[in-house]
């Protein structure tokens, strides 16, 4: 389209029956694809190199559980020798009992999946 077609002053209903028709046509209209065919050759050579995936495993999880274990097992024999009359000791007593099975169960279930 030229300047001298847009700016023109629009003085007919066909005109305009005419330019919408012409507008609805350039938007119906599917956009002719073309795809060299070695397009897919030319994007695969400009990858990088895969890097090499690690092997060695690490065991942060495992380690941390171990420590938790420990220091559960510390806060509870700690507990256990202070040997106070409070009930409030019992209770964290328990809870750090409850909390040392569970880290024991979960870590021996974890050790036998990865085996």
């Amino acid at each position: 389209m030229s300047d001298e077609f847009v700016n023109q002053p629009i003085s007919s209903n066909t005109e305009v029956d005419e330019l919408d028709q012409h507008i609805l046509r350039a938007l119906e209209s599917a956009p002719e694809l073309h795809i060299p065919a070695d397009f897919a050759a030319r994007v695969t050579s400009k990858l990088p190199a895969r890097r090499p995936v690690s092997l060695t495993p690490t065991h942060y999880g495992r380690n941390a559980m171990l420590i938790g274990m420990v220091v559960t097992l510390i806060a509870l024999l700690g507990l256990t020798l202070h040997n106070g009359t409070h009930a409030a000791f019992g209770l964290v007593q328990s809870l750090l009992l409850a909390q040392f099975i569970a880290l024991t169960v979960w870590l021996s279930i974890r050790r036998e999946s990865f085996n």
